[in-house]
C-alpha cells in the first residue's frame, strides 16, 4: 500500500512540475517576443464597414446603465453602427433598460432591445440570435460590466484590413482591483493571463482564445467556424479554436484595455472559476483530437494541448494535498528514503516558479518591480488561496469530463451590492454541490493543520510551516464562503 501511495504521489508531483515548467515557458516566450513591442494596426482604406455592438444581458440591473452609457458613446458613423441589447433577464433588468432608453432618446435610436421567450443556448444562443437579426459584417461584444472607451472601434477595427483576421481582443482591466484583498488576489491571477499569457501566445504565433467580451468578430469567420454553439459553457474558447483550425488569425491588443469589474464575493468568484474550468475541460474533450489531426505546426499543436488541459491542475493539486501528509509519514518511517518527493524545499520551489509567473504580470502592468515584488512577500497566502480554490475547480473538471454544455452561470456584478441580486454558488449550483465543496475545504484544512502539529512534534518545522499555510488557505476560503451566504439586511434592490 505504501508503494502505491508513493507511486501515485510521484506521478502527481510530475504533473504539477509539468504545469510549473509550462508557466516558465510562457514567461520565456513573453520575454522573447513581447517586451517593448506594440501590436501596430494598419491604416483603414475605403469606406468604414457596418458594425453591430452586441450586449448580452442576464439579470444585470446594477451595471446595465453604465454599459449603455459607454456603448452608445462609441465613435463610428451613425449609419454604420447598431447596438443590440440581447436581454434574457428574468428580473427587473428589462425595466431598467427601458427607462434608460426613454431617458436618452438620441442614443436610443441606435439601440435595439431584443428579448427572447426563453434562454435557449444561454449567452451563445443570445449572440447567435442577434447575428441572425443583423446584416453587419462585424460584431463587437461587451458583457454588462465592461466600459469601452469611445475610441474602441477606431483602434481595433483597422486590424481587419488583413482578410485573415477573424477577431481582435482587447485586454481586460479591472476598475475595482483595489476594493478588497479578494479583488487584489483575483487581479494578480488574471493580470498574468491577460498581460503575459495572451500576449505571449499571440506574439509567438500560437493559438490563444477570444475572452468572450471586449473584442470584435468578423461575421464570415464566425460562420466559417460554425458559429456560436452551446455544447460547452465557454463558447468563446470553443469558437476561437475552431476558427484558428480553419486558418483564421486572432489579434491580441495587450496595450489597449477595457475596464471591467471583478466579483466582490468569494462565492461569485468560485462560480466564475468553476464555469471557466468546466468549459475548458469540455472544449479539451471536443477539440484535442481535431488539434492533433490538423496540419498546424507541431509546436502549435503541443502548446494548444497544454493550454486546453490547464484545468487538470486542480485535481492534481487536490491529490497532492491529500497524499502529502500520508506520504510524509511513510517516508519518515523509512528513514528518509524518497525524501525528495516531499521535501519542503522542493515544494516551495515548485510554488515559487508559479508565483514568478504572477509577479511578472504585476511588473509588466505598470513597469515597476516594487509592486510585483510585494506579492512575493504575500506569496504564501496567494498560493494557499489558489490551492484552496482547487476544491471547486476539481469538481468542475469532473463535470466537464462527464457533461456537455450546461447552464451558463452569470457572475454577479455591481460591487458589494450584487450579493443580494444573485444567490451565489449555493443558489446556482445547488446546496448539495456547495456543501460538498465546503466539506472538502474544511476537511483538507483540518488535515493540513493536524499534519503540521504532528511534524512540528517530530522536529520538522519547515514541513509544519508549509502545512500551516495550506491549512489556513483551505479553512479561510471555507469560512469566507460560508459568510457570503449568510442572510443580509439591506443591500441591493431585490
Amino acid at each position: 500500500m505504501a508503494a502505491v501511495l508513493l507511486s501515485v504521489y510521484a506521478l502527481t508531483l510530475t504533473g504539477l512540475i509539468f504545469f510549473a515548467v509550462h508557466r516558465l515557458k510562457i514567461l520565456w516566450l513573453y520575454a522573447r517576443h513581447c517586451r517593448g513591442k506594440a501590436v501596430a494596426a494598419p491604416d483603414w482604406e475605403g469606406p468604414l464597414p457596418a458594425v453591430c455592438v452586441q450586449c448580452p444581458v442576464f439579470n444585470e440591473p446594477l451595471v446595465i446603465a453604465g454599459l449603455l452609457d459607454c456603448v452608445t458613446a462609441l465613435r463610428w458613423p451613425g449609419d454604420r453602427i447598431e447596438i443590440q441589447i440581447l436581454d434574457d433577464s428574468t428580473d427587473h433588468t428589462p425595466g431598467v433598460i427601458e427607462e434608460w432608453l426613454a431617458a436618452h432618446p438620441e442614443q436610443a435610436r441606435r439601440c435595439r432591445h431584443l428579448r427572447r421567450v426563453d434562454r435557449a443556448g444561454y449567452k451563445a444562443g443570445a449572440l447567435a440570435a442577434g447575428i441572425r437579426r443583423s446584416a453587419a459584417n462585424f460584431f463587437a461584444v461587451f458583457d454588462a460590466d465592461f466600459r469601452p472607451a469611445p475610441d474602441f472601434l477606431e483602434v481595433l477595427m483597422p486590424h481587419f484590413v488583413d482578410p485573415r483576421v477573424a477577431a481582435v481582443q482587447a485586454r481586460w482591466e479591472f476598475a475595482n482591483r483595489d476594493s478588497s484583498l479578494l479583488t487584489r488576489f483575483q487581479a494578480v491571477f488574471l493580470d498574468a493571463h491577460f498581460i503575459v499569457e495572451q500576449a505571449a501566445r499571440h506574439a509567438s504565433g500560437l493559438f490563444f482564445n477570444f475572452n468572450g467580451t471586449a473584442g470584435i468578430w468578423r461575421r464570415s469567420a464566425l460562420e466559417d467556424a460554425g458559429g456560436w454553439t452551446d455544447d460547452t459553457v465557454t463558447e468563446d474558447l470553443d469558437v476561437s479554436y475552431r476558427a484558428q483550425l480553419r486558418g483564421w488569425r486572432l489579434v491580441y491588443r495587450d496595450d489597449y484595455s477595457v475596464a471591467s469589474e471583478l466579483p466582490e464575493s468569494l462565492t461569485a468568484f468560485k462560480s466564475q472559476q468553476r464555469r471557466w474550468t468546466k468549459g475548458g475541460v469540455q472544449v479539451a474533450r471536443k477539440m484535442i483530437r481535431r488539434v492533433l489531426a490538423s496540419h498546424v505546426p507541431t509546436r502549435v499543436k503541443s502548446e494548444a494541448v497544454s493550454h486546453l488541459v490547464t484545468g487538470l491542475v486542480h485535481p492534481l493539486l487536490i491529490l497532492f494535498v491529500a497524499l502529502l501528509v500520508p506520504c510524509l509519514s511513510i517516508i519518515q518511517s523509512q528513514s528518509g528514503r524518497f525524501w525528495w518527493l516531499v521535501n519542503p524545499v522542493t515544494i516551495i520551489l515548485l510554488g515559487a516558479s508559479t508565483m514568478a509567473f504572477y509577479v511578472t504580470g504585476q511588473y509588466f502592468r505598470r513597469r515597476k518591480w516594487f509592486g510585483g515584488l510585494l506579492w512575493f512577500v504575500a506569496a504564501p497566502l496567494v498560493m494557499a488561496f489558489g490551492l484552496a480554490m482547487s476544491v471547486s475547480g476539481c469538481l468542475a473538471v469532473v463535470e466537464g469530463l462527464l457533461n456537455n454544455g450546461g447552464e451558463f452561470v452569470r457572475t454577479p456584478k455591481g460591487g458589494a451590492g450584487a450579493a443580494g441580486v444573485d444567490g451565489g454558488l449555493a443558489k446556482i449550483s445547488g446546496r448539495m454541490l456547495f456543501s460538498t465543496i465546503l466539506f472538502g475545504e474544511m476537511l483538507l484544512g483540518a488535515c493540513m493543520l493536524a499534519g503540521a502539529a504532528h511534524f512540528q512534534r517530530e522536529g520538522l518545522p519547515l514541513v509544519a510551516v508549509v502545512l500551516v499555510f495550506a491549512g489556513i488557505g483551505f479553512l479561510g476560503v471555507a469560512a469566507i464562503s460560508t459568510h457570503d451566504l449568510l442572510p443580509r439586511t439591506g443591500g441591493a434592490e431585490p
